[in-house]
């Protein structure tokens, strides 16, 4: 190898450049600094190879608003989310029914036929650990407090979702929502992990 070669070499791995060696140490595969990163990210490298990194799971959002203006502007806040939209408390409550799983709901408060709190109830009733990943939106503190004491008092509810005041700034609501999520319980199969798993006993002779 000549002392141009040897520099371009130098050169390339000082900007980021590496080279993955081929078969008999021949034939490098170069990758660039962009690669590399992205290699980073998805691998971390140990003595012998590199163990594959699994991504973290995207959580599940129900956001529930009958203004489709709204909806649709609070769904593209929530890009590194995956949200699901339901222009109703029926439809939302269609879009459980149907077995589809979800890691949060956000809901409006104020909405024709149903309210957000009044969808709270019926959740609760019909999906007990859902209900417990709830949060509510409203523009109006006063309204919003207003119903869901009427509510909690009809229901003889002790603990009424958090309310959000809209406009929301999208680090409170995607930090909220995360927050929440983190509730959400491992699934396997059909079943789902309840707290921890006990250690078993030793039994006494």
């Amino acid at each position: 190898m000549n002392a141009a070669i040897e520099w371009g070499f130098v050169l390339l791995a000082r900007f980021g450049w590496s080279a993955e060696l081929g078969d008999a140490g021949r034939n490098p595969e170069w990758r660039c600094p962009a690669c590399n990163a992205r290699l980073k990210d998805r691998e971390t490298w140990v003595a012998n190879g590199y163990v594959p990194q699994t991504p973290a799971p995207r959580l599940r959002v129900l956001l529930v608003d009958d203004q489709a203006m709204v909806l649709r502007a609070t769904a593209s806040m929530l890009r590194e989310l995956d949200v699901v939209t339901a222009g109703s408390a029926d439809e939302a409550l269609r879009r459980l029914a149907d077995g589809s799983h979800f890691d949060v709901v956000v809901s409006d408060v104020s909405m024709p036929r149903m309210t957000g709190p009044e969808l709270f109830v019926r959740i609760r009733d019909r999906h007990p650990r859902l209900a417990e990943r709830m949060l509510l939106v409203s523009g109006d503190a006063y309204a919003a407090e207003r119903v869901c004491a009427a509510v909690a008092d009809r229901e003889r509810i002790d603990v009424m979702p958090r309310v959000l005041l809209k406009p929301v700034p999208r680090d409170e609501l995607v930090s909220a929502i995360l927050g929440l999520g983190r509730r959400s319980l491992p699934r396997s199969g059909t079943y789902a992990i309840d707290g921890p798993v006990p250690t078993p006993r030793a039994k006494v002779k």
